[in-house]
Order: C-alpha cells, then sequence, then structure tokens
C-alpha cells in the first residue's frame, strides 16, 4: 500500500518507559501517522512504520495515562525513540509539587534534549515561540521550574499551558556542542502541539 503513497516505510522503535520507576511500560498502542500500528511489549518496546524522509508523528495510548504524541524529522535510516509515558499520576504529582496546573485546553510541549549516547546535555535550554505556562524540568531533587537542563535530571524541558497549533522550537546547545532534531538531523520543523495531549520531540547533541 505504501508504493501508492510514494512512501519508502523506515522502522521506528519507540521504547516507552515509565518516569518514575524507568522500566518499560507494557500494553500501550503506537500509530504513526502513515497508519501502521503497534502495542508495546513487557519492556515497554513495539516498532511500526514510519514514512523516511518525511516529518513523523507517533500517537501513544494507554488507559491511565495522557495521550502522547512523538514528532520530529525522519532520515532514511531506522531509529529508536525513548520516551518517558506522563501517567496521570505523574501528571498531579509534578502539578502538585509546583502547584501548577494548566489551562483547559491547551497541550504540554516535552523537548528532550541529549547527546547522542542518551545522556542528559546538561546546559542546554529549550524555547517556544508560543505563549505557555512556567516551563519545569526534572532535577535529581524531582521538579523544577525552569528552561535548562540540569544536572543530575533528565534531558527534557516541559512547556506547559501551550495553545493547540504549529509551534517552533529553538534549542540553546551545550558550550562547545551542537544540537540537531532527531531523527533526521537539521532544523526541527514546527511541532504541533494538540488539547489535552502531550507532544514529545527529541534534539540530539554532540
Amino acid at each position: 500500500a505504501y508504493e501508492t503513497q510514494n512512501i519508502i516505510p523506515i522502522a521506528a522503535t519507540v521504547r516507552i518507559l515509565d518516569a518514575a520507576t524507568g522500566a518499560g511500560i507494557a500494553d500501550v498502542t503506537a500509530v504513526s501517522s502513515i497508519g501502521s500500528s503497534s502495542t508495546t511489549d513487557a519492556s515497554g518496546s513495539a516498532t511500526i512504520d514510519v514514512a523516511a524522509g518525511q516529518n513523523f508523528s507517533i500517537q501513544l495510548e494507554k488507559e491511565g495515562a495522557l495521550d502522547h504524541l512523538l514528532f520530529g524529522p525522519a532520515g532514511q535510516e531506522d531509529f529508536d525513540f525513548v520516551t518517558f509515558l506522563a501517567t496521570d499520576s505523574m501528571v498531579n504529582m509534578v502539578t502538585s509539587m509546583l502547584g501548577a496546573s494548566p489551562a483547559p485546553g491547551t497541550g504540554v510541549l516535552v523537548v528532550g534534549i541529549d547527546y547522542d549516547d542518551l545522556s542528559a546535555a546538561v546546559g542546554a535550554s529549550a524555547s517556544i515561540g508560543s505563549d505557555h505556562d512556567n516551563p519545569w524540568v526534572i532535577g535529581g531533587m524531582g521538579p523544577a521550574f525552569g528552561d535548562t537542563i540540569p544536572a543530575g535530571g533528565m534531558g527534557m524541558v516541559a512547556f506547559p499551558g501551550v495553545a493547540p497549533g504549529d509551534v517552533s522550537v529553538d534549542v540553546a546547545p551545550p558550550q562547545d556542542a551542537s544540537c540537531t532534531a532527531f531523527p533526521g538531523n537539521g532544523e526541527m520543523p514546527e511541532v504541533p502541539v494538540l488539547e489535552n495531549q502531550v507532544t514529545v520531540i527529541a534534539f540530539h547533541c554532540r
């Protein structure tokens, strides 16, 4: 069927982890924008097809968690996309610890920034071209407000309270490094934010 759409499929393996424990999350349904679908196994992994050389989106759904959308520019090679899933309990914990609850009808944009070896790109910061509530990060002591990856924490910055639509994202790399959109490298295209969903994108630095 892909031939009729001029699509060359490549394999995207998503690995979905519990942010609280780091363990894989089973039974997450993953559906790509070209209609390929799979369900994660006990390790949190599922492999689906996306179109080579085009922007991909992968919808993640699981009972008891917010819907997530993985997005980015695909290259020509198969790739692995490791992400955390924000369960309802985790969202409630962050919301209560930070005392911030996003406006109804908005979405969350999570910007992952790692080195190619998946270690957090400490010192990198993210900004987006749209109004948002205070961004937050997860450091060694838990969630804290900020837009810069902390030492000893996770390589991600979350922007809550973003109005639905396409949003530009910029990353300032750590000193002496450069960061590109994952997996296809280059610039990150405008990123879709959806109501009551979490969009996850990734930059890799070297």
